[in-house]
């Protein structure tokens, strides 16, 4: 699979690029956070704010996906940490979210298509 997937400076995104068509993507999004059994709600048709504990950890996040001319932006972005998680908690939390979705993605697009 193509991805390119890039972490921001500032520790609390990650963003990455998948050869999905969009609709495929969101519908990846929202079978994830189900799967977890996180609390979200749609703010408008790109973003999702998510409640969800990673690696045992309750934290927010918010959940985009656009468009773009290369592939389908996801970008994943902790708006409030669990209290005492390190910078490397956070990024490890928002690259755990992100490969998820992007593993959900391969898994139904990819590897069950080889199966059949």
């Amino acid at each position: 699979m193509n991805r390119q997937l890039s972490a921001l400076q500032d520790s609390k995104t990650t963003r990455i690029i998948l050869p999905y068509k969009r609709q495929y993507v969101i519908f990846a999004v929202y079978e994830v956070l189900d799967k977890n059994g996180a609390e979200y709600e749609k703010t408008d048709a790109s973003t999702i704010l998510v409640e969800m504990s990673v690696y045992g950890n309750l934290s927010r996040f918010s959940v985009s996906v656009n468009e773009q001319e290369t592939g389908t932006e996801l970008t994943v972005t902790m708006i409030h940490p669990c209290e005492g998680l390190s910078d490397t908690g956070i990024r490890r939390a928002t690259t755990a979210i992100a490969d998820s979705i992007s593993q959900h993605l391969e898994n139904e697009l990819v590897i069950n298509k080889l199966k059949a």
